[in-house]
């Protein structure tokens, strides 16, 4: 295999950046930066290991030799010892190039339980990613050749990029695993209440409640501002919800503002919002509830609560 000609590495950088922040899955990211190094060095695969602490787990998430997913079976789990000497070459945040450092490139090697055939250069990075997210770099060169010192610029070169791709993969499903959680939890929470969502009918709406549902379905084929009396608790937010869920709004956002936990020197701009330098401290603009439930339906919770002259302003 004959490489192009090396380019400089900030001219290879901004590509490698753009793929980085065009993919959700880290897969196709390492794939696609693989590509693009290839041209210029002579690489086999880039493989990415992330590391969990908690289970002393290495786990392989992306190959360009062999698409691996997140669960994917192969996971390595490291004795205590193991796991303190590979955490030592981390915390040292060094390359290593086998070619040059054969004991320490097999020494770890070893940890990950891989080998690699003599004939098969390498270079290992380790990755630090800002928000607590750590892993391995490894770049494999093609059989029979070995990676230059121009190479191995522009592989150090892109170990920021895939910590950076690491970091985002690792919140992604971290972001996922809090969804699944609060679905789960909202599921349950529904069937102790005998639900199966949260905009079910209301109970009493067919007796008790009739003449009640009757001026929701009045009022909310209209844009009229509507005003619902009633003792705390008995229910003002769900009627408010009815009728945004019976209107052409119903597509919209659905916002409840509690009145009255605005200070009273904010009521203006929480409701109204305001733009930058529109006084003191108000170093950029910002919507108010108003604006924010264009579109939709705003429910102002005790509105009497708010002093007399910013109800006028209404």
């Amino acid at each position: 295999m004959s490489t192009s000609r090396i380019p400089n590495t900030d001219a290879l950088l901004l590509p490698i950046w753009r793929e980085v922040c065009r993919h959700l899955e880290i897969s196709e990211s390492t794939g696609a930066i693989a590509s693009l190094l290839v041209e210029h060095v002579p690489i086999q695969s880039l493989v990415l290991r992330m590391l969990e602490p908690e289970h002393r787990r290495v786990r392989v998430i992306a190959n360009t030799s062999k698409r691996v997913s997140h669960d994917s079976p192969g996971d390595l789990q490291l004795p205590a010892g193991e796991w303190k000497r590979l955490e030592r070459w981390l915390r040292q945040r060094k390359a290593v190039h086998k070619a040059d450092e054969l004991v320490q490139a097999e020494t770890i090697l070893g940890l990950l339980n891989q080998s690699v055939a003599r004939t098969h250069d390498l270079f290992l990075a380790p990755l630090w990613g800002e928000h607590g997210s750590r892993g391995i770099l490894s770049a494999t060169a093609t059989a029979g050749k070995r990676f230059t010192s121009e190479h191995l610029e522009l592989l150090a070169a892109i170990v920021e990029p895939m910590a950076v791709a690491l970091d985002n993969d690792s919140r992604l499903h971290e972001l996922a695993a809090l969804r699944e959680a609060a679905e789960a939890e909202r599921q349950s929470l529904l069937r102790r209440m005998g639900r199966q969502s949260v905009g079910e009918t209301i109970v009493g709406e067919g007796s008790g409640l009739a003449h009640v549902m009757e001026r929701v379905d009045m009022v909310s084929r209209s844009d009229v501002p509507v005003l619902i009396l009633g003792e705390t608790g008995t229910g003002k937010e769900l009627v408010a919800r009815a009728i945004h869920n019976r209107s052409d709004r119903h597509a919209g956002p659905f916002m409840r503002v509690n009145c009255g936990a605005i200070p009273r020197e904010l009521i203006d701009s929480q409701l109204f919002g305001h733009e930058r330098g529109a006084f003191t401290g108000a170093s950029e603009a910002h919507q108010g509830w108003f604006e924010r439930a264009d579109m939709g339906t705003l429910f102002l919770d005790e509105i009497g609560e708010l002093p007399l002259d910013d109800q006028v302003r209404f």
